[in-house]
């Protein structure tokens, strides 16, 4: 075979550069039958062989796009693009030849199906860490553990752990994540932001975390969660630039529920009295002023 192919292997040879390092050889084939044999050459650059009347080619692996690789009963065929026209390179099945594509398929950068699914598994036993420490507005008397200091850690895709006071941390699934921006609004309108379904929390509460933090902290996040279960936990936190950053790296589980944000709440979910409480409320936080509260009461009772 070799001698079939000496001015070949001559040629190439001498259009190998001082640079480069010859990987591998290979022998491909045309024509039907493949008997037709011809030398491909794999540099540490390139991929170098002849065409039909035995003229040299070169291909800058750099510029090799589109490579896929069709095998039939008795060749692999490999097809690319190159300087946007359409290429392809025949091998017989043989250890050789199909070493030689393996070889390719290293130096471009493509893994095969079993690699794929290989590295796929080694990217989620890695998954960096997404560690956090959080400061809970509202939400934190649903936790199981009391206390004042809170740390987020995600390790696994779809679920995140919450410890409380540096103790056993408690696991959830995450349903997703919503941020509030530029909290500047009244407190009016602070105060008319509900989650759908009364699980999911007290309006009112939830409201007056969020008008608490005017002035304070310009964004504010919900994280909707859920225990195994099926018991709904919603967390408002504050957040600053560093915490919306990571809280965007986290990774929701995709099998669940949407949940959504409304504003404002129908009139005939809360009563006028629950209403008036929740701005009583705002008006001892020091959120309302005294007018304000009282505007707003009469204009709950229709006076």
């Amino acid at each position: 075979m070799l001698s079939n192919l000496k001015k070949e292997i001559k040629m190439i040879g001498e259009q190998v550069q001082e640079d480069e390092i010859v990987e591998k050889a290979g022998i491909a084939v045309r024509g039907l039958g493949g008997l037709k044999q011809y030398l491909a050459v794999l540099t540490s650059n390139r991929l170098l062989t002849t065409d039909k009347q035995k003229k040299f080619l070169s291909y800058d692996l750099d510029k090799i796009s589109n490579i896929n690789f069709n095998k039939k009963l008795t060749t692999t065929e490999m097809g690319f693009t190159y300087d946007n026209k359409e290429h392809a390179l025949s091998f017989n099945n043989v250890d050789l030849s199909l070493a030689f594509l393996s070889e390719i398929q290293n130096a471009l950068g493509i893994l095969t199906p079993s690699q794929a699914e290989t590295e796929e598994r080694k990217i989620v036993r890695v998954m960096k860490p997404i560690k956090m420490s959080i400061e809970i507005l509202n939400g934190r008397e649903q936790l199981k553990d009391q206390g004042s200091v809170f740390k987020l850690l995600q390790t696994k895709p779809g679920t995140i752990e919450i410890s409380v006071n540096n103790l056993s941390p408690e696991t959830f699934k995450l349903v997703k994540w919503e941020r509030v921006e530029n909290i500047q609004k009244s407190a009016f309108d602070i105060a008319g932001w509900s989650l759908i379904g009364s699980t999911l929390g007290n309006a009112g509460s939830i409201a007056g975390a969020m008008g608490a933090n005017i002035g304070k902290d310009k964004s504010v996040a919900t994280l909707f969660l859920k225990r195994a279960n099926g018991d709904k936990v919603p967390l408002v936190i504050k957040c600053d630039k560093k915490d919306l950053e990571k809280l965007s790296l986290l990774i929701v589980a995709e099998d669940d529920e949407v949940v959504e944000v409304v504003q404002p709440v129908a009139s005939n979910q809360i009563s006028a009295a629950d209403e008036i409480l929740k701005f009583k409320q705002l008006l001892d936080e020091g959120i309302l002023t005294q007018e304000e509260y009282d505007a707003k009461k009469k204009q709950l009772l229709g006076i």
